[in-house]
């Protein structure tokens, strides 16, 4: 028994006629007949008395239409019931960030997503990309914020911000008496260095070897805060992230752009390409190019 075969069933039962029943639900009178047809061998009853110019109910179809009525209408509910709940954000999304950019926007945006979604459930995974990459082509989360590039045919990308990278250096530091930075003159300081296992750590190693530099790292860390924290102290500088200078309020570290060079890194968010998305991951993902903006 079909959906579309109790249509056909009311519509004749309401219109006594198999023509004007097939005008109603826009199919061929062929069509609607032979469906009509299936359905009455199926529940093994004859459904309509084929009168010369009327049909009318048997018995039988007495009994089904009231059956057919509250079938129908509980389809139409689920449907309506379904649009209201897409445009209301009921749901679970399931979202994944690396630790280089979960500090600066995630808290913001989980306050804003709640307030925006409050029928939502919103589960948050922090994890390098490599390990996020894999949790989206297994299906296990629907958006990463990550940065680029992705090397993985299965994900698509969604650029969200070109984010500068910064000299941090203590405000003490004697750098910090110069009008500008030049990239050479990294050189001259111990540096502090994101370990590679973060892409923003093998993107800061890569823009030192296009540069031709020879820093000198005296603390390779996996964590942007003990970059900062040993930053303050006059241990070293860095390269860190525009929006970590924007959240520092410490007043200890100076944050200065290379004169003679653009370090950056580009945010995304990234997706299945095969997946559709759904109505809470594009509001998701429009959250965080917000929020990022304002970092």
């Amino acid at each position: 028994m079909e959906i579309h075969q109790l249509t056909y069933f009311v519509a004749v039962a309401q219109t006594g006629s198999f023509s004007r029943a097939a005008e109603q639900c826009l199919v061929t009178q062929p069509s609607l007949s032979q469906q009509i047809i299936k359905l009455e061998q199926e529940l093994g009853e004859q459904l309509f008395d084929r009168l010369h110019r009327r049909v009318v109910l048997t018995e039988a179809g007495r009994i089904l239409l009231p059956r057919a009525n509250l079938i129908l209408s509980e389809v139409n509910d689920i449907k309506l019931r379904l649009t209201d709940d897409i445009k209301e954000g009921r749901g679970l999304l399931s979202v994944g960030f690396i630790p280089t950019i979960a500090p600066f926007v995630l808290p913001r945006t989980i306050k804003r997503f709640a307030e925006s979604f409050p029928h939502a459930r919103l589960m948050v995974q922090e994890d390098l990309t490599e390990n996020l990459v894999h949790e989206l082509v297994d299906g296990k989360i629907d958006v990463a914020i990550t940065s680029l590039p992705i090397h993985n045919d299965q994900i698509q990308t969604i650029e969200l911000r070109t984010e500068p990278l910064l000299v941090a250096s203590a405000v003490e530091n004697l750098m910090n008496r110069q009008a500008s930075i030049l990239v050479k003159e990294l050189e001259e300081y111990p540096f502090i260095a994101l370990n590679e296992m973060h892409c923003l750590g093998a993107q800061i190693q890569d823009f030192c070897y296009k540069a031709n530099l020879d820093i000198k790292i005296v603390c390779n860390t996996t964590q942007l805060s003990t970059v900062q924290r040993c930053v303050a102290l006059g241990l070293g500088v860095s390269l860190v992230p525009q929006a970590q200078a924007a959240l520092d309020t410490t007043g200890r570290i100076s944050y200065r752009a290379l004169t003679d060079a653009n370090p950056e890194r580009k945010i995304a968010a990234a997706i299945h390409k095969d997946r559709r998305q759904s109505y809470l991951a594009q509001q998701f993902i429009e959250i965080v190019r917000d929020e990022y903006g304002n970092a």
